[in-house]
């Protein structure tokens, strides 16, 4: 006897802008380690990012909304659970990549430079710093998680809310992009996909304020 197949629709959100995306673009030369280790909260605009996404998810039959722990992410992830009178599950496993140190955007843009030297796979696997996260380790903890939730809900439809780093990687392990298609800014605040899955197998069905490069735009 064949064993049913169960599929989980899965909305993956990225946070609405927070006080530390305005910090880094007004501040370059300066890390954000003063907002703590669950981060900064979301900005008035981040707050409308959330609005919007849950009035565009409002009539979608949201089973559970689940969430990184860091403090834009749970912010994000509340307003949009209460359209559906939903309580927000936090998880530490999707938060977002750890770098290993707090660095400043011109810190971080002079690391980078790095990673023109490298091929698709050796990209995946840098590391900012020695104790920090690869992609491949992003990715990991990330569809560890997936599957676990797959399992939780099988068959319903439920939204997930993580970051930009988290997603990009997992879409590039998905190939649904290269590394080099998808840097820092691909994903807008509040931009998500969909993924369709046994918790084994991904299959990508929508994006919504997703950019790769070489003028492929996926805002649909």
């Amino acid at each position: 006897m064949t064993k049913k197949r169960y599929v989980t629709k899965i909305y993956v959100v990225r946070h609405g802008e927070s006080e530390s995306n305005v910090y880094a673009r007004e501040h370059p030369d300066k890390p954000a380690s003063q907002f703590g280790e669950l981060g900064s909260s979301l900005t008035q605009k981040g707050k409308e990012h959330a609005k919007k996404i849950a009035l565009q998810l409002k009539n979608i039959p949201i089973t559970a909304v689940l969430s990184s722990d860091l403090n834009r992410a749970r912010e994000t992830a509340e307003i949009i659970a209460k359209e559906h009178n939903l309580t927000v599950i936090t998880d530490g496993t999707i938060r977002e990549r750890f770098f290993g140190e707090h660095m400043s955007a011109i810190q971080k843009r002079e690391i980078e430079k790095t990673l023109d030297t490298l091929d698709e796979e050796g990209k995946f696997a840098f590391k900012y710093f020695e104790n920090g996260e690869s992609g491949y380790d992003v990715v990991k903890r990330f569809k560890k998680f997936l599957s676990s939730a797959t399992k939780t809900y099988k068959n319903k439809t439920i939204v997930i809310v993580s970051h930009g780093y988290v997603m990009r990687s997992f879409l590039i392990h998905e190939k649904y992009a290269r590394y080099d298609e998808l840097l820092g800014g691909s994903i807008k605040n509040g931009g998500y996909f969909v993924s369709e899955t046994d918790g084994k197998t991904y299959t990508i069905t929508e994006k919504h304020g997703i950019t790769r490069r070489k003028g492929i735009d996926d805002e649909e």
